[in-house]
């Protein structure tokens, strides 16, 4: 595993307890949930039973959760009418201690509303007095949420710890293509984002465009047809959703604009992008100043993003195995792509321990026009950063400055006492005259992908 160091010993230090557990952890599909659940399961000193619901409700996953604990206990398989009966076998079959782990726990919540009590009476009756832990895991955001952990769920208060997990960042992310450049590693960040099923597909002693021919345009590889079955495996109605994540990525961003794009009224499509952003595939946006502010949408996976801007419009000529001309517009288009994902990395970059101006939150800006992509605020400090990220191929100038600097009385966050300070990123560097004009300033910061580099190598842990 890659960086996911303290949410292993989150799990074995919960699972070492003499007190028996009920854990909840969750996030979106393939972001590693299960890949870890299990490497800690090898490692506990119990019998331990991984089972992974689906969507045919209770009464069959009961059934088959039952017969599989059989399976683990050499046992022969009871018959069981629903997981209290279950979890009964279970308590009758274990002496010592056991940790359960039930993997897309969502499914049942989401096909039955009674689940949750169900639980409770597991929790509270069945397993009392056992030494049986529980894992609860789910992919649906939202579900978990409300009816796992929120105050109305019936199993408030039961559990004993949480753990929302994220995709990697681009720190941890790097670790999968360890032989290209750190530019290349941004921009095969900007096609895979940081989902671990997604960068285990690459092998950094190809080429970035061979490595998207192979495994992204090609029929019949893993990721040619990701995104879609995410979508029609977790969603109703995903030629919508579809539609909607093409318009996103295509570059609208606020409810009218997708509307249009689809063709559908702005009212309606709220509870699909409600839906999407419980998925965590897309985020309601909002300037970093002032976040209760109408917001913008943009997709989070920068997967997805690549995916529906290059594979999508091109799926014709794709499906006939003509790759070759496709690879080349990815070629001609990249730079224009990695361009946001540029923002994201210089985002992350300011939150490392090693950035020289300490920032509490980071985010991006905009008013009447005008846009600032990196802006961090630090209240203790009264410490205001202004940013801007160039992924371009030639050197950035002092325009860039002097148009960062005349913005900065528009970002309205403690006018009166901040202190302000300034960092451009460029993936080329910078012109003479612009090093010349700042090399005496302490309130300029100047980096490159090659100056970023320490900043991640001090974040990135491998397991």
């Amino acid at each position: 595993m890659v960086d996911r160091d303290a949410e292993l010993d989150w799990l074995l230090s919960h699972l070492s307890r003499e007190e028996r557990q009920l854990l909840v952890m969750y996030g979106r599909r393939r972001v590693g949930k299960t890949t870890l659940v299990t490497t800690a399961l090898d490692a506990v000193e119990a019998e331990t039973v991984y089972y992974l619901c689906d969507q045919r409700g209770p009464r069959v996953n009961a059934e088959r959760f039952a017969t599989h604990c059989a399976d683990v206990l050499d046992d022969v398989p009871p018959a069981v009418d629903g997981f209290v009966d279950a979890f009964r076998y279970l308590t009758n079959r274990i002496t010592g201690p056991c940790v359960v782990a039930l993997d897309e726990f969502s499914y049942l919540v989401d096909s039955d509303e009674t689940l949750p009590s169900v639980f409770q009476t597991i929790v509270d009756e069945v397993l009392a007095d056992t030494d049986i832990s529980l894992i609860l895991l789910g992919s649906s955001i939202s579900m978990m949420e409300e009816g796992v952990l929120s105050y109305e769920s019936p199993l408030y208060g039961r559990r004993t710890g949480q753990w929302e997990l994220r995709p990697l960042s681009f720190a941890a992310a790097r670790a999968f293509v360890p032989d290209y450049s750190v530019e290349t590693q941004i921009e095969t960040y900007s096609v895979l984002g940081g989902v671990p099923a997604y960068l285990e597909q690459f092998d950094s002693e190809a080429s970035l465009l061979a490595n998207i021919e192979t495994h992204i345009l090609s029929k019949g590889e893993f990721l040619y047809e990701e995104p879609e079955f995410l979508l029609r495996q977790e969603l109703r109605e995903p030629a919508t959703y579809m539609a909607i994540l093409e318009a996103i990525a295509g570059g609208a961003s606020r409810v009218t604009e997708i509307a249009n794009e689809i063709g559908r009224d702005a009212s309606g499509i709220s509870r699909y992008l409600t839906n999407l952003a419980q998925l965590a595939l897309v985020e309601k946006e909002t300037p970093v100043t002032n976040p209760d502010s109408r917001g913008i949408y943009r997709i989070t996976d920068d997967f997805l993003r690549f995916w529906f801007r290059f594979v999508i419009p091109n799926r014709g000529a794709l499906e006939q195995g003509r790759t070759t001309p496709v690879r080349d517009s990815i070629a001609d288009a990249l730079a224009t792509h990695t361009s946001q994902t540029f923002e994201t990395v210089c985002h992350q970059a300011t939150r490392t321990p090693s950035f020289p101006v300490p920032c509490d939150r980071v985010g991006r800006w905009w008013y009447d026009g005008d846009e600032i992509d990196v802006v961090g605020l630090d209240p203790q400090t009264e410490t205001l950063l202004l940013g801007e990220c160039k992924w371009t191929t030639t050197p950035v100038g002092i325009d860039l400055l002097d148009q960062l600097e005349a913005l900065t009385p528009d970002v309205r966050w403690h006018t009166g006492s901040r202190t302000t300070e300034y960092a451009l990123f460029a993936r080329t560097g910078f012109t003479d005259e612009l090093i010349s004009h700042t090399e005496n300033r302490s309130d300029v910061y100047l980096f490159t992908p090659q100056t970023l580099e320490p900043l991640f190598e001090s974040t990135q842990h491998t397991t």
